[in-house]
């Protein structure tokens, strides 16, 4: 860099006006302090933001709502902390098309509090705060219960603009002014963790909200029925939402199992019925009789059981893990990962979207064990053909474990980042091999 940092934040705040400012303790990324916070306005000032960096070589890290900055390795440098905070409009909701755009830094709460008054929705439910934006949840493709129904984020992203690193601005998919020629950005930005460009805005495909909520609960006492019970549904002609089962290692004896229909009134309690006569065949003294939910009850168990994480012992660490597996190797991998735990004296807290192969885990014990359990129980992902993922960890433990793992494709990612961001300004570092 060849100016000072006083010279910087003078020609920053000519780019932004007032909204620069030296980082604050709460700024630090993954262990790694930013020297200067910049909240522009609009998509030209970020573009003005990246051209100044990417001519003076600095190293730039985004944040939405903050709420998934764990996520990825840390970064290897950071002048400057690009804030999406001001890019938070609602651009155009078309409610006869079933589609929205919206700026980057918008909370996935409020837009769907704003669609919610024309009955609609934008299907993406991942368990974040409320303070997760939009541009954060394309950028980490953040994924919730109800994707078994509706998709992620790149089955309902429909276009996006984006501003690169040397500061062009370039847009692709729906309403396409200038496409990057040759690339699908919606889907290339979705998961790419801010390191090929900034999203500034971005146009999804919508839904009604679906008139009527019912879900099935139940208990056992054992892991394999729940999981065999997930598999009969998706075989079935029965359209769930969501198949949700929770466990803890702290809880050996108790899992329990969420199933969500939502629909018409008619056919959400036909199916939500014809669940119940299928978990009824198969009760005995491991598994309870389940209960048809709804209304306030039905809330609760989503909003509070479901969603509750155990505290940890102050002195142990913490990790989360995201499991990505075939469903019908979820029941071995858990019993694995149970099994890891007891030998190692770890505590683990776990939620299976059993329905479309996804867990996460929140993994609890000793530092050095935990060191110990990430490499075996990625490899016994990979035995069940699946992966994992760190998605948190305390910083000193983040710069020690390998957060990403092997994944195919990685020469050809490594391409897209020398594609699109040659001089490595944004995020570098955090992503799969270092990118």
């Amino acid at each position: 860099m060849n100016l000072s940092m006083q010279s910087l934040q003078t020609v920053l705040e000519s780019l932004v006006g007032a909204r620069v400012r030296l980082a604050k303790d709460e700024d630090v990324v993954a262990g790694v302090r930013p020297q200067l916070i910049v909240e522009p306005g609009s998509e030209e000032e970020v573009a003005s933001v990246l051209a100044l960096a990417d001519k003076e070589g600095l190293r730039v890290v985004i944040r939405g709502g903050g709420t998934q900055l764990s996520l990825g390795a840390p970064p290897a440098g950071a002048d400057i902390l690009l804030s999406t905070a001001r890019l938070n409009q609602i651009i155009e909701h078309v409610p006869h098309d079933l589609t929205v755009t919206v700026e980057a830094g918008l909370p996935l709460v409020t837009l769907q509090e704003t669609l919610g008054q024309a009955n609609q929705w934008l299907a993406l439910d991942p368990d974040l705060s409320p303070a997760a934006t939009i541009g954060g949840i394309v950028a980490t493709n953040a994924t919730g219960p109800r994707r078994l129904r509706y998709g992620g984020v790149r089955d309902q992203i429909i276009g996006v603009r984006v501003v690169l690193a040397d500061g062009t601005i370039a847009k692709g998919g729906g309403k396409v002014v200038k496409n990057v020629a040759g690339y699908d950005l919606p889907k290339l930005f979705t998961g790419s963790l801010g390191t090929l460009g900034v999203i500034v805005s971005a146009t999804f495909r919508l839904y009604p909200l679906p008139p009527t909520s019912r879900t099935v609960y139940l208990t056992s006492s054992i892991l394999a029925p729940l999981c065999d019970l997930s598999l009969q549904v998706t075989a079935s002609t029965l359209v769930a939402t969501s198949i949700n089962i929770v466990g803890a290692t702290s809880q050996r004896d108790t899992y329990v199992m969420a199933v969500r229909f939502e629909t018409s009134p008619e056919a959400a309690e036909d199916q939500s019925a014809t669940f119940v006569e299928m978990a009824t065949s198969k009760l005995d003294d491991t598994l309870q009789t389940p209960r048809i939910l709804k209304d306030e009850s039905e809330a609760q168990i989503w909003s509070q059981v479901l969603q509750h994480k155990d505290s940890p012992d102050s002195a142990s660490q913490r990790i989360g893990l995201k499991v990505s597996l075939l469903p019908t190797e979820v029941a071995r991998w858990l019993t694995s990962l149970e099994q890891v735990c007891q030998r190692l004296s770890l505590e683990a807290d776990w939620q299976a979207y059993a329905g479309h192969g996804l867990v996460f885990v929140d993994l609890a014990g000793d530092e050095t064990v935990l060191q110990m359990a990430v490499p075996e129980l990625r490899q016994l992902a990979m035995e069940h053909r699946g992966s994992v993922v760190v998605t948190e960890a305390p910083p000193h433990l983040a710069a020690q474990l390998d957060m990403w793992g092997d994944v195919s494709g990685l020469e050809v990612m490594r391409n897209l980042k020398a594609r699109f961001d040659p001089r490595r300004v944004l995020n570098p570092g955090r992503f799969v091999g270092g990118i």
